[in-house]
């Protein structure tokens, strides 16, 4: 119990901490909702960036037989007030900065806010009413990124959630002396399996970042040991940058994974060379809960998201909904007690979603090969067709990613009078790096099949991001008049 569950700026928090702090916000939740108050007042919003009060809020709003909707505060205000109502959110547990803009939001609807670090004072602990949900309740709601149009409600279940983090557990040795470096946001699915729930289930220490430190990160690296790192790209690009720049190795490193968005190999060569750790590609989406494939020391195929997780079966389906064989290229659909159990207030949505069989289309090209390695060939409302022939952008944009002056890359089929569609790529730079569409083209021809080589290369100082590091292709398509 004494044991250290969460440590923040330095400063540990046990576990006996965290519970009594959970128990004492449970308590007032259950007052100022009652057990058998209706669904929508059940919806607890969390308001939290990765400080020990999101922790609380998720935990404690469970232990309440509540429904967590953790918010992306990154945010706009209308945005966050458009999930807010169609949510039903009435309270609202904010924690650090966000208290504030919390407060300032409910002046505008009618929301209570709870301070979640008032939890943490020391008073007494009270006794909690046994927890009265069902596995197949709602435990999290939570919005999608939205990189593909308007966030939707997933809602995931006890269920969903549990059997994804002990398949996550079973795919790996994770034991009580690992420790998780927690820099991702806690509200993104990904972060919500892989750190908080995992660090949690097994025992283990959380370290704490609210935002992006690279400096801070390898300082944790080399104290900590036994470190878990899960990461998105941009992420480990510029931490290995600066381990090769500066000559660092990160022995406490045991298992480093990228997910949240494709990893590109440049990125995946530049961490390992630096840093002299390996580093593994994920997959998963929050309709899975979300974790769906790793590769692992092990069973590592370079290029693919791996072999699925224990208890998770895969196919790919043509547009009839049928299986191909093994090679080909179709949606990949994901079967398992991890899919989700539908979007909130959205049936129609849900049905297209999850087949008849529980199959969850995921939208994604995806092949296996004869090995079980699953590589993605690209969205598939991104497949670009060209005169006939397919054109998968992941594949552009994985040699444009190459150049070493390229930070980013995003490929947009746009409109052409006689082929259909002809691919654009947007680029944007390394900072202090200055790019050459001609030069950057050329590498496509060198690379390339001719049809697939972008017919434009625009280059950007930035492109459009949600925040685990996508490019939001619906921004890009808008401008073109696609969207």
């Amino acid at each position: 119990a004494e044991r250290p569950f969460l440590t923040y700026e330095d400063q540990d928090i046990s576990y006996a901490q965290v519970l009594d702090a959970i128990k004492r916000l449970a308590a007032k939740l259950l007052e100022l909702v009652p057990g058998n108050s209706s669904e929508p007042e059940n919806h607890i919003a969390l308001f939290a960036p990765n400080l020990p009060g999101f922790v609380i809020g998720f935990y404690g709003t469970l232990a309440a037989n509540k429904t967590t909707v953790p918010i992306n505060f990154l945010l706009n205000p209308n945005e966050i007030m458009t999930i807010g109502m169609h949510a039903g959110i009435r309270i609202v547990l904010a924690s650090g900065p966000l208290y504030e803009k919390a407060v300032e939001m409910s002046r505008a609807v009618p929301i209570t806010v709870l301070r979640i670090e008032d939890f943490f004072a020391p008073g007494p602990v009270p006794e909690l009413p046994a927890v009265s949900r069902g596995d197949d309740d709602t435990a999290v709601l939570m919005y999608t990124s939205g990189t593909t149009g308007m966030p939707k409600g997933v809602e995931l279940t006890h269920t969903n959630i549990h059997d994804n983090y002990s398949n996550v557990v079973g795919a790996w040795p994770f034991h009580e002396g690992n420790t998780f470096i927690g820099v991702i946001p806690l509200f993104h699915s990904f972060a919500m399996t892989a750190l908080l729930v995992l660090s949690g289930y097994i025992g283990a220490r959380l370290v704490l970042l609210p935002q992006f430190m690279p400096q801070k990160l390898i300082e944790y690296f080399l104290k900590y040991p036994d470190c878990i790192f899960f990461a998105v790209p941009p992420m480990f690009k510029v931490l290995g940058q600066i381990a090769l720049s500066k000559g660092l190795k990160f022995p406490n490193l045991k298992l480093c994974v990228s997910g949240a968005a494709a990893l590109p190999m440049d990125v995946k060569e530049i961490f390992e060379k630096g840093t002299g750790v390996d580093l593994f590609q994920g997959y998963g989406l929050t309709e899975a809960s979300p974790a769906v494939s790793f590769n692992l020391p092990g069973a590592h195929k370079p290029g693919t998201i791996g072999r699925p997780i224990p208890h998770v079966r895969v196919e790919i389906w043509d547009d009839e909904g049928k299986p191909l064989p093994t090679g080909q290229v179709g949606e990949l659909v994901v079967f398992g007690k991890n899919v989700m159990r539908g979007y909130y207030k959205n049936p129609q949505a849900t049905a297209q979603a999850i087949n008849p069989d529980g199959g969850l289309h995921t939208g994604d090209l995806a092949k296996i090969d004869e090995e079980g390695f699953i590589s993605i060939a690209g969205r598939k409302k991104e497949l670009i067709i060209c005169a006939g022939e397919n054109i998968y952008p992941t594949e552009i944009e994985h040699v444009l990613g190459a150049h070493p002056g390229v930070a980013d890359a995003a490929v947009i089929g746009i409109p052409h009078p006689t082929k259909g569609e002809e691919p654009k790529a947007f680029v944007a730079p390394v900072p202090g790096a200055t790019l050459d569409p001609a030069e950057l083209k050329q590498l496509c021809k060198e690379k390339l099949a001719a049809f697939k080589v972008p017919a434009e290369i625009e280059i950007r100082e930035s492109l459009p991001k949600n925040p685990t590091g996508k490019v939001l292709k619906r921004v890009l398509e808008a401008e073109i008049g696609k969207a």
